[in-house]
């Protein structure tokens, strides 16, 4: 039985439009036609208005061009066409995607006469590649930006995928690699080729490898075809390097955290010795000169006395080389603790030339070349330690021939920053210690000849002020080392806080639980010309505080067993205010949170073990 046609093509699950030759005149058009386009033909459109008629556009919403039409490019060029990029946007607002399909009829004649067009609705395969798409997109942002690298090689080592921007830290881009063999790469890495051959056993594994000052985490699985040969091998490697070097900092800062504790309790333990110590060589000092002056002494007794006062230099020269070592300590704790003010460069430099200048000219020719630069925020003292320390440091790391050897100071400006710049005509810093000589206790120098601390103790001061150093190569050869710190942007100096009374009685207390250091600041005092008491109970010296004893400076140790100085200034702050604001805070070294907070809370009312009490009470009143 012969069927219809039109029943057929009723029944086919593809839209159907035909066409007549030239203008596209409506021939016919099946049911499934109005149903994927939610409406039926219209006989009066003609293939110029197909666009507006039946609202088509492509995927970017752009009204469909009339020549891109399947009915126009089959007419154009006698041949079949398919198109994919159609969307018809339906009378109820839906929007549906399109592949269209043309087809020329021709008569005996070989001529068209009409153009068979067939669509189907392809919209959840057009929502599939969209969604591809946008996958593909998002991994291709992730590969160019996130630190990775996807890489895969043939069982060669041959590298057949090198994609990612983790791919920059190694010097090459995304596809460079491909090509080239992983051996042969990396042959001055062994480790890597040995993961590789592990991988190419059929092992799926985790490493983590440095290449020059990146490292990797890498996770390797082998490659295989359905049946199971082994084809390569894919990689994924994360570039960690930034996260190795935070692990690093926190790592020293977490060692310099504990050794600061320790360190700032160590020199708390020593200043108290330091105090009676100096305080004792003072007086020796002073009765051996009174012993000299005396009338009637005799020239053995003044020869003997001299001589003693010779023997008790060295004496006050270790002893104070050992103060000044527990104030390097101290930087550990309180790298930060500068009282902040607009400081000259070339005045520092001039200071720190004028304790350095004699040991480094034995030892090289000194070049300066000091621009006009701004003051900058800073503490005056730490800068010249800082100088000082650079500068010698230069000097002793030549061999101390001045006919060849040379030290460079310099000093210039770029915009808001001054760089002080010290350099040697040396051997210079190997790139591979370059931090690790500003770690605390490294020390290239023999036993015996330095302490280690005093590239730290610059770099801490430094940092400590909002600027840095760092060393690089000399021009030329030898180290140079660079000091940046920010411009001042004013001139007015920041001053601490009145303390005290400006009165002339020169009435003292002296607070402090061990009662050498208290006797030996009484004695130091007294012998200045003050009236005196120490009080070696911090209990009892709350009460006498509050007695309503006249004095116009009260010197407190500020950790004490027990009662400490914070807990007496708080007590006066709360019962006496005008007596708390005399109070002088001593310090060894504040090696607690709380003692080291209240330093700072206070700048202007604390002093540092040991000290010449009697110049500080008379700088105060």
């Amino acid at each position: 039985m012969e069927l219809p046609t039109d029943w057929i093509l009723d029944g086919l699950p593809v839209g159907v439009w035909v066409g007549a030759v030239p203008d596209g005149r409506l021939a016919y058009r099946n049911r499934r036609f109005a149903e994927i386009l939610g409406m039926d033909a219209v006989s009066e459109s003609r293939i110029g208005d197909v666009p507006a008629t039946y609202r088509v556009f492509d995927r970017a919403g752009h009204v469909y061009p009339v020549e891109r039409l399947p009915f126009s490019q089959v007419l154009a060029t006698g041949q079949p066409v398919v198109v994919d990029d159609m969307v018809i946007e339906r009378p109820d607002g839906t929007r549906t995607d399109l592949r269209a399909s043309g087809t020329p009829v021709r008569n005996p004649a070989g001529e068209i006469t009409h153009i068979i067009v067939a669509f189907v609705d392809i919209s959840r395969e057009a929502r599939a590649e969209h969604e591809r798409e946008t996958i593909e997109a998002r991994l291709r942002f992730a590969v160019d930006h996130a630190p990775i690298v996807i890489w895969a090689i043939d069982t060669d080592g041959v590298v057949t995928l090198s994609e990612g921007a983790g791919l920059a830290a190694l010097g090459v881009r995304s596809g460079e690699l491909v090509g080239q063999s992983l051996f042969e790469l990396y042959k001055d890495h062994p480790e890597i080729p040995g993961y590789i051959r592990r991988g190419l056993a059929g092992e799926a594994l985790v490493y983590t490898v440095q290449v020059g000052d990146a490292f990797y985490d890498t996770w390797l699985t082998p490659l295989r075809e359905a049946s199971g040969v082994m084809t390569g091998v894919l990689g994924l490697s994360n570039d960690v390097s930034e996260v190795r070097r935070l692990q690093a900092k926190v790592v020293q800062d977490d060692r310099v955290h504990a050794m600061g504790t320790l360190a700032a309790s160590v020199a708390h333990e020593i200043n108290n010795p330091l105090t009676y110590v100096l305080g004792g060589l003072s007086g020796l000092e002073r009765g051996l000169q009174r012993l000299r002056e005396l009338p009637g002494a005799d020239d053995l007794v003044r020869a003997a006395a001299l001589r003693l006062v010779e023997e008790l230099a060295p004496v006050r020269r270790g002893v104070e080389r050992i103060a000044t070592v527990t104030r390097d300590l101290k930087t550990f704790s309180r790298p930060d603790d500068t009282r902040l003010e607009p400081v000259d460069l070339r005045g520092v430099v001039e200071a720190a030339l004028k304790l350095a200048r004699k040991e480094i000219e034995a030892r090289a020719r000194l070049h300066l070349a000091l621009d006009d630069v701004p003051p900058v925020r800073g503490n005056e003292a730490r800068l010249v330690q800082v100088v000082v320390n650079l500068v010698m440091n230069a000097a002793q790391s030549l061999k101390g021939d001045p006919t060849r050897d040379e030290v460079f100071l310099t000093t210039r400006r770029e915009a808001d920053v001054v760089f002080l710049e010290v350099a040697d005509s040396g051997a210079g810093v190997a790139p591979t210690d370059r931090e690790r000589i500003f770690e605390p206790f490294v020390t290239t120098k023999p036993i015996g000849e330095g302490t280690g601390l005093g590239l730290f103790v610059c770099r801490n001061v430094v940092r400590g002020l909002g600027g840095d150093v760092t060393v690089h190569d000399r021009p030329g050869g030898g180290a140079l080392f660079r000091v940046t710190l920010p411009a001042a942007t004013d001139a007015s100096p920041e001053t601490g806080a009145a303390v005290v009374s400006r009165v002339s009685t020169g009435r003292v207390i002296v607070v402090d639980d061990d009662p050498l250091v208290c006797a030996t600041l009484v004695g130091q005092l007294e012998e200045g010309g003050f009236h005196t008491r120490g009080i070696t109970d911090p209990r009892a010296a709350v009460a006498a505080l509050l007695a309503g004893e006249p004095f116009d400076i009260a010197y407190c140790d500020l950790m004490m067993e027990g009662v400490t100085g914070m807990d007496i200034a708080a007590e006066l702050e709360a019962r006496a205010p005008d007596r708390a604001r005399r109070l002088v805070f001593m310090t060894g070294g504040a090696f607690v949170p709380r003692a080291a907070a209240f330093m700072t809370a206070h700048p202007g009312r604390c002093v540092e073990k040991p000290f010449d009490v009697v110049a500080e009470t008379r700088r105060r009143l």
